[in-house]
């Protein structure tokens, strides 16, 4: 039995995890004779950015982090539990210890598109008191906030993640 076609070209499409790789395989004249091409334009196509669709991210959530001032290596760690509820959401926080918490009280979150600001109220004193202002911007998704604190005179800055 004789082949009348010179050429038979097979496109072969392999994804692996995320990236797909195209590799093309060409069989010329008898089949004993294998040649295997890959084929790079299709590879660099495939490896451009793909942007991340997230959903519409939520304040309402247990947060963990720390609050830091600017170059300095001695952290505040931080805990805030923000339920479902009407906007303002509210909440509670803490500042933790190595047994117990340091201080404690109210937190109000707001959302403004990606910014989020934190109050942080006190009461402590017997009436409430607002011991500190957090805003920044959620990060990956609105798995992470990142921001500064905006009353004081030195630069803090704070990080806190889902958990």
């Amino acid at each position: 039995m004789k082949l009348s076609i010179k050429s038979i070209a097979l496109a072969t499409m392999m994804t692996v995890s995320t990236v797909s790789v195209s590799t093309g395989l060409a069989l010329s004249g008898k089949i004993s004779a294998a040649s295997a091409q890959t084929n790079y334009a299709q590879i660099n196509r495939q490896l451009q950015f793909q942007p991340q669709i997230c959903a519409k991210p939520s304040i309402i959530a247990n947060w963990k982090g720390i609050i830091v001032a600017a170059g300095d290596d001695a952290a505040t760690y931080l805990e805030i539990s923000i339920p479902s509820g009407k906007a303002p959401q509210q909440g509670n926080w803490k500042f933790l210890g190595e047994s117990e918490p340091l201080d404690q009280g109210k937190a109000i979150a707001s959302v403004q598109g990606n910014t989020v600001t934190l109050e942080l109220w006190s009461n402590n004193s017997g009436s409430p008191k607002k011991i500190s202002t957090l805003q920044g911007n959620f990060q990956d998704c609105g798995s992470k906030i990142t921001g500064k604190l905006l009353n004081t005179k030195t630069n803090f800055v704070f990080n806190i993640a889902k958990f």
